[in-house]
């Protein structure tokens, strides 16, 4: 009877610490779901897009233009006006530069290297502060992020190339949530540009790849690249098209320009000079996501801003928050 009862004991101590332990994991989650949110997940519906945001009608796709490379810094030219459109055509140059020798086409020069910091907001929810490494060494680049996330884990995204004649020419694009395995895209790139495309997540499916295709992240560096090299582009109301791949696919994405204006839209360069491009959308495609970038003229046309809402109704959004010097360490090889 004693051994019975010292039993009965034993089990319910080991039932109460179970149910303690359960308690403080409740807990522990509870806090992190009040704090956090829950990544990834969101019981919202997606908001209509705007009109002007919507293809009704089939665009004409420019064939993807070469590009020059600047030997040197351009001038920053002032200020303009928001309520100012520039009607100028792209400069284009003629100078030698270096691999693609004497070739003409829109001027172009990359970034420099920087690493730059951002506040991550889900929802507007304040996260963590993200960073995304720039590097260029000669004719490579290579670009990274790193999105902390409580609970699953960071979001890393990286983008490698080089410059070809049409620009930045990504060879290897991954990503990966926490844990998860990494998806990869990987660019297989003739002389001309063209190739095949590869997936990781579909290896049936391989692509024909057009000259001039970016991923979702280095389309943003291209453009800055452009307007290095001349600010006397995509004015307010041009629509920009080019190829851009995803960890699955390959579509053509074409990016409503909303102009060059003055505006407090990245808080922490104040009132400054920046470019928005926001992702359209077809009429008769179901709904994906959009993008809004934007890019700081004081940042060399990097962005200073991004913004992505996805199909289930969460926004995901970085904004500038500083910008420190490469760490040597990371140069390419």
């Amino acid at each position: 009877m004693i051994d019975s009862f010292s039993n009965l004991i034993h089990s319910i101590r080991r039932k109460s610490l179970w149910i303690l332990l359960a308690a403080i994991f409740i807990s522990i989650v509870g806090h992190l779901i009040l704090f956090f949110g829950i990544p990834f997940i969101s019981f919202a519906s997606a908001p209509p897009i705007s009109e002007d945001l919507i293809i009704k009608t089939d665009l004409r796709v420019e064939p993807p233009q070469k590009i020059q490379l600047a030997t040197a810094p351009k001038k920053k030219s002032p200020p303009k006006k928001t309520t100012a459109v520039s009607a100028d055509l792209p400069e284009a140059s003629n100078g030698k530069q270096g691999a693609l020798g004497n070739q003409t086409g829109q001027a172009f020069r990359l970034p420099e290297s920087g690493t730059y910091y951002f506040d991550a907001y889900v929802d507007g929810q304040l996260y963590q502060t993200a960073q995304l490494d720039w590097i260029t060494e000669g004719n490579n680049c290579r670009l990274y992020i790193n999105i902390p996330y409580a609970v699953v884990g960071p979001f890393v995204f990286e983008s490698r190339g080089s410059v070809d004649a049409y620009g930045i020419a990504p060879s290897i694009y991954w990503t990966q949530r926490g844990t998860k395995p990494p998806r990869y895209s990987r660019f297989d790139r003739d002389q001309g540009g063209a190739g095949k495309m590869y997936f990781s997540e579909k290896p049936e499916f391989s692509p024909d790849l057009l000259p001039g295709t970016q991923d979702r992240f280095s389309l943003m560096f291209q453009f800055a690249s452009l307007l290095n090299g001349s600010d006397k582009i995509d004015e307010a109301g041009s629509v920009k098209a080019l190829p851009v791949v995803d960890y699955n696919t390959l579509e053509m994405w074409q990016f409503k320009s909303y102009g060059e204006v003055e505006s407090d839209d990245i808080p922490s360069l104040g009132k400054s000079v920046n470019r928005h491009y926001a992702l359209m959308q077809r009429e008769n495609d179901p709904y994906k996501r959009q993008v809004d970038i934007w890019l700081a003229r004081d940042l060399d046309w990097l962005p200073g801003r991004m913004r992505s809402l996805e199909a289930n109704g969460r926004v995901l959004e970085l904004i500038f928050k500083q910008k420190a010097p490469i760490d040597k360490a990371k140069l390419i090889d």
